[in-house]
């Protein structure tokens, strides 16, 4: 195991486990990204945004539209596994160069729940700005993906 080099960028983890089939906890993810993202308060536009897009399949486009603005590109998939794994850069509203990444995979545990698992990494890729910008996902993807769309996915059973 190589040691981190900066132990402040370690990979932010996160993990749901719910009674949801994992076909369907991806296509929740994915396919409805844009209905539990909370645009309204993480988004480039805020209350102008009408939506982000997360279009399907390996080179797919993650995308926020808004009123009276060009598309801001917030990243594009790497991997797509549906029922298993998606990953893909992130930057919404950066250069696509200075991207972050995210990884999230589904899993069935023993007992038939899925287990749904974020880590979002590569920190060394945004410089210095590395450790704030860390900092502020420790809070967006908890209240994101663990409230927003832990709640989504439990008003579709």
């Amino acid at each position: 195991m190589t040691p981190l080099k900066n132990p402040d960028l370690a990979p932010i983890r996160f993990e749901l486990t719910l009674a949801v089939d994992p076909d369907d906890a991806f296509n929740a993810f994915t396919s409805g990204f844009g209905d539990w993202w909370p645009t309204d308060t993480h988004s480039i536009s805020k209350k102008d945004c009408i939506t982000v897009e997360f279009n399907d399949g390996v080179g797919g486009e993650i995308i926020e539209r808004a009123k009276g603005q060009d598309d801001i590109p917030w990243g594009r998939v790497r991997s797509w596994q549906p029922g298993e794994h998606v990953s893909f850069t992130w930057h919404p509203g950066w250069n696509a160069g200075d991207f972050t990444l995210v990884e999230v995979s589904f899993d069935l545990n023993e007992f038939g729940r899925c287990v749904i698992r974020l880590e979002h990494k590569a920190w060394e890729n945004v410089g210095e700005i590395a450790p704030a910008l860390r900092e502020g996902y420790l809070k967006g993807w908890e209240f994101t993906f663990g409230e927003c769309f832990g709640n989504y996915l439990r008003q579709k059973r």
